[in-house]
């Protein structure tokens, strides 16, 4: 028994080393393959390498298998001048102690005249897609520090030995490491291993040799550019972009349908620059959050994000329809925090302060570029659409339809009106997810209230004497059973939409518009949604029809004229109101 509970416990060992090993080659063999590949296709592409040569020369790119990437000779210069280095006491530059070796790379002596330049594959891509919150790596509890070590007083961060030249590691506000190259102003994240790293630099510096051979003139010190690695179909792809603090845009040196669509994200009829601009400033604003490494006038961007944020209250409070991404209560605490960081505008040794600058900024901006501003079909309303709306006629959905409001009493209609009106050209408006999300709490908590009370009507109805004199087959009887069973589905509907909208209601609005966006590409669209929502309302009617017919059969089946009389003009009175109400609405 102990020998079996021991072989357990080596196998379970056995099993967790064997994958913490496969987890942490597995991207090194990517790459590495991905290098094997590309050596073998400089070797053929030699002129000297043929079927019937004698000898073939090897290339020199080749002789090592830690190399990811085959660099010139003769290094590129910068485009950028170095700038100076930043306040190393402010705890948000991580520099990578002068004690540890850098790692030595091995650089060939030369490069043959005659060897073809294997150009990497470079895809564009938007700042929102930067790999920062995907992919995280995870902690390995095996490796533990036994002790601190005495006079221990300086702490670096050694998550990235292999750093050399002017690449330091750098700790965003939210506690992600990234990487920066001073000289060359390059972003990356700190996801990576030595290898990974290498090729990166190689992919950096042919970026900048494209640069150089376009004439683009990308010396400004305001210009950054970030790359990441990602594999694509099998081969290891560059992703990059330039953000350029003077016009506050992303740009590339390649055009990308992917990189467009994804920045536009599926908004429809974008042809005009100045509203691509908007776009693309919202990007930049993602950039500057997730960077906060330029040195920027806080001051003046306070100013202009002070006036943005009190026109957009004044707009809210007077107005029904604003635009806003955010709502009063929001907007009041915005301006407060606001006021609290034009305290310390002028001091820059701090990135925080431009992260909570650049976030705010993002979120107008992006709201600007959906609702086509500085364009004459700009949305004034938040409910106004801004395409010609389809008035088409579909020969199964439309009958269908109909026959479902009629038997829910119209109570799909109602709340597909409430749902396009906050799910307009398919964007959606924040404040009023959330006031719509409010609304729907509130009717569904009324309904599960008057579910209650008329389950407890029905039970006690059948408790009745006169009621269960007659067969058990009887109309009042069998009204009276429907009865409860609608009340119980309607009770349960409400109970069970009310969590649902507890969990997942007060979402952020971009899951919201992924969750609608869905039900738009099915059969019935967001009508099944309508449809979902009216049932707890349309049981609930249903459930009180059921018990006034069986209360109305088992007070006609026995009673005199004069009774008669008097319940059969109630019953008129109280129909003719119902109808006029229903005729009003």
């Amino acid at each position: 028994m102990l020998n079996t509970r021991l072989i357990r416990k080596l196998l379970k060992r056995l099993w967790q080393v064997l994958a913490a090993l496969a987890h942490s080659s597995a991207q090194r063999l990517r790459i590495l393959i991905f290098c094997l590949r590309r050596c073998v296709a400089k070797v053929h592409a030699l002129p000297g390498h043929s079927t019937d040569s004698k000898s073939s020369t090897a290339d020199p790119c080749c002789s090592g298998a830690s190399n990811a990437r085959c660099p010139q000779a003769t290094l590129p210069l910068p485009l950028h001048h170095r700038i100076t280095s930043t306040n190393t006491a402010s705890g948000t530059q991580d520099v990578i102690s002068s004690s540890i070796p850098p790692y030595a790379m091995p650089v060939p002596n030369a490069i043959p005249s005659n060897a073809p330049s294997i150009t990497p594959r470079f895809v564009p891509f938007a700042a929102n897609d930067v790999l920062r919150y995907e992919n995280r790596p995870l902690v390995d509890k095996n490796r533990e520090l036994g002790h601190i070590p005495a006079l221990m007083r300086r702490f670096p961060n050694e998550s990235c030995p292999w750093l050399d030249g002017d690449w330091r590691s750098y700790i965003h506000p939210e506690g992600a490491l990234y990487l920066y190259n001073t000289s060359l102003k390059t972003f990356t994240e700190a996801i990576m291993d030595e290898t990974t790293f290498h090729l990166l630099v190689g992919y950096v510096d042919e970026l900048y040799d494209m640069v150089r051979a376009k004439s683009a003139g990308l010396e400004a010190d305001d210009i950054e550019l970030v790359v990441q690695l990602w594999p694509i179909e099998g081969e290891m792809t560059c992703q990059y972009y330039f953000a350029d603090h003077t016009t506050r845009t992303l740009f590339w040196l390649h055009d990308s349908r992917e990189a467009t669509t994804k920045i536009f994200s599926g908004l429809r009829g974008v042809d005009d620059p100045s509203h691509i601009r908007f776009a693309l400033e919202s990007e930049y604003w993602t950039h500057c959050e997730r960077y906060p490494n330029h040195q920027m006038n806080r001051v003046k961007l306070l100013k202009e994000l002070r006036e943005v944020v009190m026109h957009a209250s004044a707009e809210i409070i007077t107005s029904d329809m604003s635009l806003s991404p955010f709502d009063a209560d929001e907007l009041s605490r915005i301006l407060e925090l606001i006021n609290h960081l034009r305290e310390n505008a002028e001091d820059n040794d701090f990135p925080h302060s431009t992260c909570v600058i650049a976030r705010f900024m993002h979120y107008f901006y992006r709201a600007k570029f959906f609702n086509f501003c500085g364009l004459p079909c700009a949305r004034l309303d938040a409910d106004r659409s801004v395409y010609e709306e389809g008035t088409g006629f579909h020969l199964l959905i439309s009958p269908l339809s109909l026959v479902l409001e009629v038997m829910l009493f119209w109570a799909p209609q109602a709340h597909l009106k409430d749902i396009r009106r906050v799910w307009v050209d398919e964007c959606i408006n924040t404040p009023r997810w959330k006031d719509f999300n409010r609304n729907l709490m509130t009717e569904w908590t009324g309904i599960t209230i008057y579910s209650t009370v008329m389950l407890a009507v029905d039970v006690s109805f059948l408790a009745v004497p006169n009621v269960n004199i007659g067969p058990s087959h009887s109309i009042g009887i069998i009204a009276t059973y429907l009865s409860i069973i609608f009340i119980t589905g309607s009770l349960i509907a409400s109970v069970l939409l009310a969590r649902q909208n507890q969990r997942y209601g007060f979402e952020s609005a971009d899951k919201a518009a992924e969750f609608l966006s869905n039900l738009t590409g099915t059969f019935f669209g967001v009508k099944a949604l309508a449809t979902v929502h009216s049932l707890p309302y349309a049981m609930l009617m249903w459930g009180m029809i059921y018990f006034a017919i069986g209360l109305l059969y088992n007070v006609f089946k026995s009673t005199t004229t004069a009774m008669l009389a008097s319940i059969v003009g109630g019953c008129v009175v109280v129909i003719m109101f119902i109808s006029w109400f229903i005729w009003a609405a």
